[in-house]
């Protein structure tokens, strides 16, 4: 199976492309453009972590834009659901995707959307999806990666865990297992330079702040809840 290496990753500011290739912006027709919804992220491209390229919950489609060639993307489904009054974070294992990417071309990484949170649970316990050709609606399924998370409920919400072989996964998905699973940081495009967050404190009676946050998180309506949730994932 051919892989392509990623030389140099650079992340755009909000709202615009992620671009996977290496100098400066190239032409929309000599580029390919990859398009999800907000609940895909992007786990690794070619066996390589993309530290940026996915966030939990931000608003609108990702896009991606890639050289032509051939990609293995790593890409799991997380989500935010309500049930019975609490909210619940969703991750799957990821799941591959393959694209020959052809320049000009767009393409959508698409799921069979649930509309129930049982559908949810069932989606994130076995996800696949597809990536379709906009220009002539044909599809490629995924295939099983024979991966997956380490982490539990905190790597969920913050966007970490270790990818580590399934032992429960069948013979032909641990053969799709993509290599290497290193991890290489997105350098900010120009003019942009990221944060660094201050140093804090831990607080030495921590247990009844984690208290406090029960009671806040009782009393806040949905959508303080997931804008919560939105500022946990972004913290390094």
């Amino acid at each position: 199976m051919l892989l392509l290496l990623l030389p140099s990753f650079l992340l755009a500011c909000s709202g615009t492309p992620v671009r996977l290739y290496e100098g400066a912006p190239r032409p929309a027709g000599e580029v390919a453009t990859l398009s999800m919804p907000e609940a895909l992220e992007v786990a690794r491209v070619n066996g390589v972590e993309i530290k940026g390229a996915s966030g939990m919950l931000k608003g609108g489609d990702k896009r991606l834009e890639l050289a032509p060639g051939r990609y293995e993307l790593l890409i799991f489904y997380r989500e935010v659901w309500e049930s019975g009054g609490e909210h619940d974070v969703l991750r799957s294992s990821p799941a591959l995707f393959v694209l020959d990417a052809r320049a000009g071309h767009r393409y959508r990484a698409g799921y069979e959307l649930p509309s129930r949170y049982e559908q949810a649970k069932a989606l994130a316990s076995g996800f696949s999806g597809w990536i379709e050709d906009q220009a002539d609606g044909s599809r490629v399924a995924s295939q099983a990666s024979g991966l997956k998370f380490t982490g539990g409920l905190l790597g969920s919400l913050a966007n970490s865990g270790e990818l580590v072989p399934d032992a429960a996964a069948s013979g032909e998905a641990k053969r799709n297992v993509v290599a290497p699973l290193s991890t290489v940081a997105v350098t900010a495009a120009p003019g942009l330079s990221p944060t660094p967050s201050p140093a804090g404190t831990v607080p030495a009676d921590n247990g009844r702040y984690a208290e406090l946050m029960r009671v806040w998180w009782k009393q806040a309506n949905a959508e303080e809840r997931r804008e919560f949730l939105r500022w946990v994932a972004a913290q390094p």
